[in-house]
């Protein structure tokens, strides 16, 4: 793993020699296994699980050895962790990837091998404690890290990459000491506390290389603050209490921040100075009053947290997107969600809210419908932005399985069908993707009139939803192949042929 291993490779020479020397004191036997080179060996255990690999030890004195020179270790799943400990102590060579793996593993379990592991380490460490089924709830937040004990993050300094996904055990962050190589960390599902203070551990000068932060499910942080020069990706995903972010960063090109504040009651606070950011993700509540984003000329991807087509009368969520989107003038690339409640009898139509857009070129329009007719709400957004020269057009599916598919007869959204009839011209519209595709009639209406409305479309996407049967989608490729005029390129996919292709790489024309 690059030049991050290179500080062991003196020891592994020095084994290597003393590993050969037990082989020819051996010399007289019919073992050809044994007979191969070091590196051979090593290659064979890389194969078994690092337990596994250890037990060879006993098959001879040339085995002895071997499985101490492997530059990765992992401790899968059905591993006895208090052999995690023991293990990695006997292990003598540089450690350049430690994968352990656990079930609902306890705070004193992973202190027990933690602090050895920090001192071979000189690469990457994955650690993930899957919660067993009947255990306490990822949810239960009545349960304070006091409570159920936690260990301390001990002062990684050669690592390179640190991911823990811990079930929520508790954390504590250490005080002090440097992370002088740490290039990525990510926590995931992690209860906080202190005495020391996760934002101080990854600023300047403690973690002077980090360059990307994810932080996702966090209990106990209250208040973040990052001073980094380094940093570059910052995600923040549900940070259940979390009051006041800080982040200062000049070389921050990407920012994601979601549903960090819904918890509080209280009124956000954030402050973001980063002049070089590219890609902004505020799926929050946002106030420019206690929300303050800074200079960011440079930014090109905004994405504002979602819409509520119908709703109630002020809804406030529907106030911070378009808050948000008033904030900027210009913008390279907007991704717009529009979401329908699956009951609206009772709510407002919403859309005459948005009166305006920033000037952009790319429109990611994310259409949650739930079964409802969406035309007029997705016409109303383009009528808004009709210079855009691509529009990649998705449909969320719901989340929950036994969503409806159509809405009931006489609901309102049908109320608003006049945009069919309407005119407009999207005359500088060249590429559409469209994803997620199910074949529904209002689908297919508005991929229709798209067909209409972009006079000089050179090419159209297509990529169905997973759920949609073979036979249907070779119906359903002849529906919008008839749409298509001549000189457009018509590109249509299923869903498994859409993942087959990114997984080889195919890149897309």
């Amino acid at each position: 793993m690059g030049p991050s291993c290179c500080g062991g490779d003196g020891e592994v020479g020095t084994k290597r020699a003393k590993l050969s020397s037990d082989a020819s004191a051996g010399a007289g036997s019919e073992d050809h296994l044994s007979a191969l080179h070091d590196d051979i060996l090593v290659l064979i255990l890389r194969h078994l699980g690092t337990l596994a690999a250890a037990r060879t030890s006993v098959l001879s004195r040339r085995w002895r050895g071997v499985w101490a020179l492997l530059p990765e270790l992992h401790f899968v799943f059905s591993s006895d962790p208090n052999q995690i400990g023991p293990a990695i102590q006997a292990h003598e060579a540089a450690i350049r990837c430690l994968f352990v793996g656990t079930r609902d593993a306890g705070p004193e379990s992973v202190a027990a091998w933690l602090p050895i592991a920090a001192r071979r380490l000189y690469g990457s460490l994955f650690f993930q404690n899957l919660k067993r089924e009947g255990s306490a709830q990822e949810g239960d937040d009545e349960e304070g890290p006091g409570q159920r004990g936690a260990f301390e993050l001990p002062c990684l300094e050669r690592a390179t990459n640190v991911s823990l996904h811990l079930g929520f055990l508790g954390l504590a962050v250490p005080p002090a000491g440097v992370f002088a190589r740490l290039t990525e960390l990510c926590l995931d599902r992690v209860r906080l506390y202190g005495p020391g203070d996760l934002g101080d551990a990854v600023s300047w000068p403690r973690c002077p290389c980090l360059q990307k932060l994810t932080v996702r499910d966090a209990r106990g942080l209250d208040n973040l603050a990052i001073h980094s020069d380094s940093l570059r990706q910052v995600e923040l995903t549900d940070l259940q209490g979390l009051r006041q972010l800080n982040i200062v960063a000049p070389a921050l090109e990407e920012l994601k921040v979601t549903h960090c504040f819904f918890s509080n009651r209280s009124q956000p606070v954030a402050s973001i100075t980063a002049p070089q950011l590219a890609t902004l993700a505020w799926m929050d509540p946002y106030d420019p009053s206690s929300v303050h984003l800074g200079e960011m000329k440079r930014l090109r991807l905004l994405r504002p947290f979602f819409f509520i087509v119908y709703g109630p009368d002020s809804f406030p969520y529907n106030q911070s997107c378009l808050s948000l989107l008033r904030r900027f003038k210009v913008i390279e690339c907007l991704t717009l969600a529009l979401a329908y409640l699956w009951d609206i009898d009772d709510y407002h139509y919403m859309m005459e809210d948005m009166t305006m857009l920033p000037d952009i070129t790319i429109l990611q329009l994310n259409v949650l419908a739930n079964g409802h007719a969406f035309g007029a709400s997705a016409f109303h957004v383009l009528r808004m932005c009709s210079s855009i020269e691509k529009l990649m057009l998705s449909f969320v599916p719901p989340a929950e399985v036994q969503a409806q598919t159509t809405c009931p007869l006489g609901c309102i959204c049908g109320e608003h069908q006049n945009w069919e009839t309407e005119h407009l011209l999207l005359n500088r519209l060249k590429e559409v993707k469209v994803t997620r595709m199910r074949g529904s009639e209002h689908e297919v209406t508005f991929v229709k009139q798209l067909f209409n409305w972009a006079t000089s479309l050179e090419k159209m996407r297509v990529v169905f939803d997973e759920s949609v049967t073979e036979s249907v989608a070779k119906e359903l490729s002849q529906v919008l192949q008839s749409f298509a005029r001549p000189e457009i390129r018509m590109e249509i996919r299923t869903y498994m042929e859409d993942m087959l292709k990114k997984m080889m790489c195919v890149p897309e024309d």
